[in-house]
């Protein structure tokens, strides 16, 4: 009689595992589309550094307070909510340029970020770049906007909707430039 009930109790515990896998596969699909929906992170870091490198040389360095993964979006997206630091390397390793803003957002897979909040770039010629809207197509190397842009240079404040430039801020075009301010130097 004993086999006949180490049996039974078998296939009892076979029929609720059967009964229960299906429930918790449905838990996990539901976590899934949750924090699709929900936009959850799925990776938190915190002190965030990355470098991008070129034929061994490093060409850019990113630190960030903190960094919130996204890879279950259908757009894999990363997103800065503490704001980022960025150094664009020239190709002896030198700093030409940097960036600062207090939000960004990383496209992942088409390499394309999208900077916002006070953003500031400031070149190696003592130029500085302030708008509150940036894209950088780290693919194509390049930086622009089209909203406000107010570039000051040594000699000049110069206004305008929108610009271009590359990454290392070193040549750059104005769009549709509003004022230009000539700044005298002091004489004495």
């Amino acid at each position: 009689m004993r086999p006949a009930i180490n049996k039974l109790k078998g296939i009892v515990t076979l029929v609720a595992m059967l009964f229960l896998f299906p429930a918790c596969e449905n838990e996990v699909k539901e976590v899934q589309k949750l924090a699709r929906d929900e936009r959850i992170p799925m990776e938190v870091q915190k002190d965030f550094v990355l470098e991008y490198s070129d034929s061994t040389f490093t060409r850019m360095q990113l630190t960030a307070p903190l960094a919130e993964s996204y890879p279950q979006l259908d757009q894999p997206q990363r997103e800065f909510r503490e704001g980022i630091f960025v150094r664009f390397l020239d190709d002896e390793g030198k700093e030409n340029s940097t960036l600062r803003a207090q939000y960004a957002l990383q496209l992942i897979d088409k390499d394309l970020w999208e900077a916002r909040g006070d953003v500031v770039v400031v070149n190696n010629k003592g130029e500085t770049l302030n708008t509150e809207k940036l894209f950088w197509n780290s693919r194509k190397e390049i930086i622009y906007s089209d909203e406000f842009v107010k570039l000051t240079t040594p000699t000049q404040i110069i206004e305008g909707e929108g610009f271009q430039a590359d990454q290392g801020f070193t040549e750059y075009e104005i769009n549709e430039v509003s004022g230009i301010i000539n700044i005298e130097e002091d004489a004495s």
